[in-house]
Parts: structure tokens; C-alpha cells; sequence
């Protein structure tokens, strides 16, 4: 079961790196809801009227909530999750191979997600 978390955090990994360094060659820039998937401006809806002078858009918008603000910060905090539960679902299999095998998924997984499935 800790495989299948691996593979999503790993996922939402490439989702974070895909959001911050080739946003616009994503399918994410097609997406309807550019406030929330550029990375280059959803930092301003941590914000009243995306200005950090007027305060936070909502209670915990810019700390504990801002999963709910802009696509990297939700992809980061499903990645944290997903860890978590990889940790606390984790069954040893193979001992220190268990650790091998999950650095080999991860990197598969990312690789494959980072250039093949989140590029336009």
C-alpha cells in the first residue's frame, strides 16, 4: 500500500516543479482557472484583492489554508499527506531494499510525470 503513496506524492511532486519552472509549456495553461494554476500570480490570492497590504484573503489564507490558494501549495501539502500515509501504512518487504525500491518508483514516477504527462 506505502508503493501507491509514493507513486501519488511523487506525482504531486512533479506537479509543484512542472507549476514553478515550465508552466507554460503544461497542459496546466490550459487550464480554466489561471488565478489559481500560475504560479506567477496565484500567490495573490493569499491576498484581499492580491495585495498583501490589505491582509489575508481568508483566515489562514497565507499560512496553515494556503493549500486552498494556488496549485503549488495544494500539490505540496497532497505531497506531504501522501508521504505520511506511505509512512504510516508502510509493511517491511524486502528490508533495506524496501528504501531502493521506493527512491527507483519515485524517480520513475516523477520522470514520467514531469515530462510526459503534465506537458502540453
Amino acid at each position: 500500500m506505502s508503493i501507491i503513496f509514493i507513486i501519488l506524492a511523487s506525482m504531486c511532486n512533479a506537479l509543484m516543479d512542472t507549476l514553478s519552472t515550465r508552466y507554460d509549456v503544461s497542459i496546466f495553461r490550459n487550464f480554466k482557472n489561471q488565478k489559481f494554476w500560475d504560479w506567477r500570480i496565484s500567490w495573490k490570492n493569499k491576498w484581499k484583492n492580491g495585495d498583501i497590504r490589505n491582509g489575508e484573503s481568508f483566515f489562514l489564507s497565507s499560512t496553515m489554508l494556503s493549500a486552498l490558494t494556488d496549485g503549488w501549495h495544494l500539490a505540496k501539502g497532497l505531497m506531504l499527506g501522501f508521504i505520511s500515509l506511505a509512512v504510516v501504512m508502510y509493511v517491511p518487504m524486502y528490508g533495506i531494499l524496501d528504501a531502493c525500491i521506493f527512491c527507483i518508483v519515485w524517480g520513475i514516477t516523477f520522470e514520467f510525470s514531469y515530462n510526459k504527462l503534465f506537458r502540453a
